[in-house]
């Protein structure tokens, strides 16, 4: 995190030295124009929705009944895995490896960062995992296997230990209340933020009516003007 700050600002300053155009200005203020002109139509509409919408949990069971099919719950698994950088090496790993003597072969090869080695025995979300993982996995029949290939992705390959799987299951209403919950306002947001770009857009100013002096000059004003 601290690392990313520092960037952003060595950017940052070299951006702002740079020279630029008449017209690469003007591009940029207009982005910058159209950026807070978003952030202030989203805080307002976000701030009139949570002053003014109160959705009853009647209404919520009903959208779960009528689209029940659309809530529910991904598969889950539970994996570890070994990486190295290199495919040769992964190919020798492959040819040895057993669930027996999965851990010591880790220990011995694994190339993860410090942070990451240690093995999170816990069910994971499908969508959770990295995609090319994810449908490597989806296509195996049993569990508590070792899927038999080297499994590649950017920085390298992995070889899988799917020690365990869940089917995807039904959400009760309990446990897709706050999604629909949340698609329900989603839906309004985008209401709102609309409604409210059109009533900025009719706003007219109002036109001060003139006072009793500003009256009375120009009623004088006229008197003149007619004698002439």
């Amino acid at each position: 995190m601290e690392e990313d700050k520092i960037l952003h600002a060595i950017l940052l300053k070299k951006a702002k030295e740079a020279q630029y155009t008449n017209y690469e200005i003007e591009q940029i203020n207009l982005q910058s124009e159209s950026l807070f002109i978003r952030y202030y139509l989203e805080r307002e509409a976000a701030i009139k929705i949570e002053e003014n919408t109160n959705i009853e949990e009647t209404v919520l069971k009903k959208i779960y009944e009528e689209n029940q099919t659309l809530y529910k719950y991904p598969e889950k698994v539970k994996i570890d895995t070994i990486f190295v950088k290199d495919l040769e090496k992964a190919e020798e790993i492959l040819k040895e490896v057993t669930l027996e003597n999965f851990n010591e072969l880790k220990e011995k090869n694994d190339e993860k960062g410090k942070d990451v080695k240690e093995s999170l025995d816990e069910f994971l979300f499908v969508t959770e995992i990295h995609p090319t993982i994810a449908q490597e996995v989806l296509q195996e029949s049993e569990k508590n296997v070792i899927i038999k290939k080297a499994i590649p992705v950017q920085e390298g390959f992995h070889i899988i230990y799917l020690k365990d799987i869940e089917e995807s299951r039904q959400a009760i209403f309990d446990e897709a209340k706050e999604a629909i919950l949340a698609d329900v306002k989603r839906n309004i947001f985008g209401q709102v933020y609309n409604q409210l770009i059109q009533d900025i857009a009719n706003e007219t100013v109002k036109i001060e009516e003139p006072t009793k002096n500003e009256k009375s000059k120009e009623s004088k004003s006229t008197k003149v003007g007619a004698k002439g």
